[in-house]
């Protein structure tokens, strides 16, 4: 291992022979030749001090991993461009644990959730790193668990030199595991009876660390607060009981936003957004959006009430208008939804929905209205290991609607929809591997009696790169797309780290979107691409040759967006 460094104008090295990675990282942190390279107090002198140090700071990196007894031979050259200093070392033969005496004491000895048994163990070798940090970690979360009283009344390492041999020994009382008592919601904008909703406790509960981070993180999600502070007040102590002060400051109750986007499929996009955070008292919630862009242009407001869990249980209150003028339909729609939303098991989250809409639209040469009371139920599950770079992740939604022509609607219909993106990081990590499924169906006697939002189409940057923004799909007799009963679409990725925030892709799409005819030509996309990690959200920069049967074309594609 080499290390040049300069010093008043001489170059020199540093070489350590006989240590693994880690060992030579201690090293290297111990040496004080290492640390002051670069200093202009550096000279000749002050190096033959520093490296004639190194033999002794060489046995104290080696200690804290068992290595006592090292063997080292060193040694200073002068060369034409400075010095090189080199040091060969054999660790030796590494101390072993002869006797591990561990023991939980207190009422923690009786709770299968603390736990009984220490990493280290006879026979291992003493690893001084890892006994603090296993020492650390078990004190930690015993006092998670609610012994707030936990403390080591003994914490013994001996090292024998003469048998080469250690003995630990560490007792841990637990003392009382302590219990929740009144929990105080210091604020006055909001309806205490409604904030204690977000308390998943009672009082008299087994105190839990993990319940109050829970706790404190809801709050922070609701944007109700900009500041949460969760105070355990161990001063104000009752028997087994300990009180809890929340301490909240109001966020602001309006939010403005404006902002510019870009996308092949969308082009220029300008939205202007505002946010009610707080409407009364209860929590409920109200937002709403203008997003003008030329294929879509939309108005719409939500009002929100959250329900008995406020963090996983609302339901939503929803009005829009939207004017469509794309390449393959023109016209408006007007839509009024209500939709009870509420978290399950393992992530999931599953919307209960009614749907009211009127359309007017024209598509291909047919000019129509719809309208629809459409009911509807999906899930939604979003998990991801929540790194700028996902490494591993997954989105999967499904949905169910329709609507009949017996009640409030022009036609009849059912569709179901489901489509799941996966990422998994190979290897090292510098590559991803990025694979995405889109599958829907369409029961209905005529297809032109669905408006052209309930219609499956393909093209475009989310779905079958290489082809313009829907442009893929069943035609009419005049070659114009009107959009199908059916779609499949599938793509895989592989995705690069270059360097820094930049990566690269090679990617393969296919799909389309049909009617009953399944005899239809497949599209495929194939290209390659850059991405990079912006604070908004990765950029996806593709070109894409895209082919449909006898016709091919080439396209570039850019999206600002988060990968799920």
């Amino acid at each position: 291992m080499l290390i040049p460094f300069t010093a008043h104008g001489l170059d020199v090295i540093i070489e350590i022979d006989g240590l693994e990675s880690r060992l030579k990282d201690n090293v290297l942190a111990y040496l004080s030749v290492e640390r002051e390279k670069g200093r202009d107090t550096l000279n000749e002198a002050r190096l033959r001090l520093l490296h004639d140090r190194a033999e002794m700071e060489i046995h104290a990196a080696l200690r804290p991993f068992g290595y006592f007894k090292p063997t080292l031979s060193a040694s200073m050259q002068k060369t034409e461009q400075g010095f090189q200093l080199a040091y060969s070392v054999q660790p030796g033969p590494p101390v072993k644990l002869a006797a591990v005496d561990f023991q939980i004491l207190g009422e923690g000895a009786d709770d299968p959730l603390v736990e009984s048994r220490f990493p280290l163990a006879a026979g291992d070798v003493l690893d001084q790193t890892r006994y603090e940090q296993a020492k650390q970690t078990l004190l930690a979360n015993t006092i998670a668990r609610g012994y707030l009283d936990a403390r080591y009344i003994r914490h013994r390492l001996e090292v024998d030199l003469q048998r080469y041999r250690a003995t630990l020994s560490l007792h841990l009382d637990t003392g009382m595991r302590l219990r929740f008592g009144e929990v105080r919601i210091n604020q006055d904008v909001m309806n205490p009876e409604f904030l204690a909703r977000y308390v998943s406790f009672n009082t008299g509960d087994p105190f839990s660390q993990e319940a109050l981070l829970t706790l404190q993180g809801d709050l922070i999600d609701s944007e109700y607060f900009k500041q949460v502070e969760v105070v355990t007040r161990r001063d104000e102590r009752e028997g087994s009981q300990v009180p809890i002060d929340v301490n909240l400051k109001a966020n602001k109750r309006n939010r403005y936003r404006i902002g510019l986007g870009y996308s092949t499929d969308m082009g220029p996009r300008l939205t202007l957004d505002w946010k009610n955070r707080r409407r009364g008292r209860n929590g409920h919630r109200m937002r709403s959006e203008l997003q003008i862009a030329q294929p879509l242009s939309s108005l719409s407001s939500e009002y929100i009430i959250p329900l008995e869990r406020p963090t996983v249980d609302y339901v939503s209150l929803g009005a829009s208008l939207e004017h469509f003028n794309s390449d393959t339909h023109q016209g408006n729609r007007a839509l009024l939804s209500a939709i009870h939303s509420v978290s399950l098991d393992r992530g999931w989250r599953r919307s209960l929905g009614l749907e009211y809409s009127y359309e007017d639209f024209k598509v291909g040469d047919q000019e129509d209205s719809s309208r629809l009371l459409v009911p509807s139920v999906g899930w939604l599950r979003i998990k991801s290991d929540g790194k700028t770079l996902i490494q591993r992740g997954k989105r999967l939604e499904f949905r169910i609607e329709g609507a009949t022509e017996s009640l409030l609607s022009s036609t009849s219909y059912l569709q179901l929809y489901a489509t799941g993106k996966f990422i998994q990081a190979l290897g090292e990590g510098d590559w991803r591997l990025l694979s995405r499924l889109e599958l829907g169906a369409t029961w209905a006697d005529e297809l032109e009696e669905l408006p052209p939002s309930k219609r499956f189409f393909a093209g475009g940057d989310n779905t079958v790169r290489g082809f313009g923004y829907q442009d893929l799909g069943p035609r009419d007799e005049n070659d114009e797309v009107i959009g199908g009963r059916y779609l499949a679409i599938g793509s895989l990725e592989l995705d690069r780290h270059i360097s820094g925030k930049w990566s690269g892709a090679l990617f393969v799409d296919a799909g389309n979107a049909f009617d009953a005819d399944y005899d239809a030509e497949t599209a495929y996309g194939v290209g390659f691409g850059v991405r990079w990690r912006s604070p908004v959200g990765p950029v996806r920069f593709d070109i894409a040759s895209g082919s449909d049967g006898d016709e091919r074309q080439l396209r570039l594609h850019v999206v600002v967006g988060p990968e799920l």
